[in-house]
């Protein structure tokens, strides 16, 4: 069976170089996101269940900005 949304790949993301304005892209579908979204770090977090991600994909026609959290590895550098 074929996915829809097929993931990219490449590695995941190495949380080590997690910093503030980072350029990352999902590498799987997860939480609407398809695989390739480019997007910019807003915040990361450690907690007992992984490091979180808080990514910011730009703006919606209305000027809000897209706003997901995910566990970083979902996510990989952006090209």
């Amino acid at each position: 069976m074929t996915q829809l949304y097929p993931s990219l790949q490449i590695q995941e993301l190495d949380v080590t170089l997690l910093r503030r304005g980072l350029a990352v892209q999902t590498r799987v579908f997860y939480a609407d996101s398809l695989p390739g979204n480019k997007a910019t770090v807003v915040r990361y977090w450690d907690s007992p269940k992984g490091v979180f991600v808080r990514c910011n994909y730009g703006k919606n026609l209305s000027g809000k900005s897209l706003l997901k959290t995910m566990p970083a590895n979902v996510l990989a550098l952006a090209n």
